[in-house]
């Protein structure tokens, strides 16, 4: 954890690339060529492992209740499947059956089962007109689950009314209670106990039936029966499981995905406010390429030489410097090749303007070729200070005298 807290750290330490640029001091910290110093553990209060620990849990407190929401949302999309689904198959089994089993007995079952349909098609349609409220999930939930219960008793005292009637043996039976058992699973996959709440009441009874009232292979469809709801049961947990798991998925993509859109929003705020302040500086940037070619001339470049950014772009520092100071500049440039990131200092450069005359500077010099959206070498440089007793080896001279081309 200490490790771990320590690394995070040392990474917040670095600046910018653009600011390394800028200020040219710290570009070694943005190399990484100077380690932040050590973090002792003595530093980090006692409370904070706990404080630690107390984010962890409520973090998953928060992913568990998230999970549950998303479950019942899920529940309550596929609920009008399950409860046409039902519906549908009772119109059937009133129709297959109708004339072989008693009207009283089949009126009496298909009209609980049409009941209990609208009933639940009612409730979820008031639950659709208010679902952004959670509590609207939750009790619409423990009332599916709890419908979903009766709607299994309803069908599973179709087992008896089959036996009563002589028709335990009609192909009719398992074939439907197969189907509305598999229709479960598929409508209320995101919750288990829905699940179990309609396949018990269902294959319960006609695992009875079976067992009870015909001869000796009756025992063996009941013990079919059975390891079929425990299939149906391991099944239904298995999808739930997928389904929680999705869900989290998910939301940690979610998540990343609105981290990575903070961490870019935040990127360009820095990006805007370095910018900013480059163009507001009196300090000149200019950025050279391994060859020694221009790349990158910062705004202030136009005020303290005259010349526009643009027009510097691609030149070398032959173009732009001293030829008394060319040399001493390009020996820099060399030392710093094997000074990743160090900051070296030039205590005196002429830099050429646009009116042709030379403008003293004092300057710095960066290698940050391995520095990603630099890659040059960064020299910074504001106007030369001279101070008092000091003497210039040489001033400046002009375009005139020297043959140089002014800048454009």
């Amino acid at each position: 954890m200490v490790a771990e807290l320590r690394t995070a750290i040392n990474r917040n330490r670095n600046p910018s690339v653009f600011s390394s640029a800028v200020t040219g001091s710290s570009a070694g910290m943005a190399l990484g060529q100077k380690s932040a110093p050590p973090i002792s553990t003595e530093a980090i209060p006692s409370t904070g492992f706990s404080g630690v620990r107390s984010a962890a849990s409520d973090s998953r407190t928060a992913e568990r209740v998230k999970v549950k929401i998303e479950r019942y949302t899920l529940l309550l999309r596929s609920a009008p499947i399950a409860i046409c689904i039902s519906g549908i198959n009772a119109l059937i089994t009133l129709v297959v059956v109708w004339g072989q089993i008693d009207p009283l007995f089949i009126s009496v079952w298909a009209g609980m089962a049409f009941s209990l349909a609208l009933i639940r098609l009612l409730v979820w349609y008031r639950a659709m007109k208010k679902l952004r409220s959670s509590q609207t999930l939750i009790r619409f939930s423990k009332f599916h689950i709890a419908s979903m219960a009766i709607n299994g008793a309803i069908w599973g005292a179709l087992a008896p009314i089959f036996a009563i009637s002589g028709l335990l043996g009609h192909a009719f039976l398992p074939f439907i209670f197969a189907s509305m058992t598999a229709a479960a699973i598929a409508s209320a996959g995101a919750s288990w106990k829905a699940v179990m709440a309609f396949n018990t009441p269902v294959l319960v009874p006609l695992a009875v039936s079976y067992g009870l009232l015909l001869d000796a292979q009756g025992l063996g469809i009941a013990a079919i029966i059975i390891i079929y709801g425990v299939t149906t049961t391991f099944i239904a947990r298995q999808v739930q499981g997928i389904v929680t798991r999705s869900i989290r998925l998910r939301s940690r993509d979610d998540s990343a995905f609105n981290n990575l859109n903070r961490l870019l929003d935040s990127t360009r705020e820095s990006e805007k406010r370095f910018r900013a302040l480059i163009e507001a500086s009196a300090d000149i940037t200019i950025i050279f390429s391994p060859d020694g070619r221009i790349t990158y001339a910062s705004p202030s470049v136009e005020r303290v030489l005259g010349a526009c950014p643009e027009t510097l772009i691609g030149k070398t520092s032959r173009d732009i410097v001293h030829p008394d100071d060319l040399v001493s500049f390009r020996e820099v440039g060399g030392r710093s090749l094997s000074k990743i990131g160090e900051v070296l200092p030039l205590p005196h450069i002429c830099l050429i303007g646009s009116d042709g005359a030379y403008r003293n500077f004092s300057g710095r010099l960066t290698n940050m070729l391995y520095v990603p959206g630099v890659e040059g070498f960064v020299f910074n440089a504001s106007r030369y200070q001279e101070q008092p007793g000091s003497e210039l080896r040489d001033p400046c001279g002009n375009a005139a005298k020297l043959n140089v081309q002014p800048l454009l």
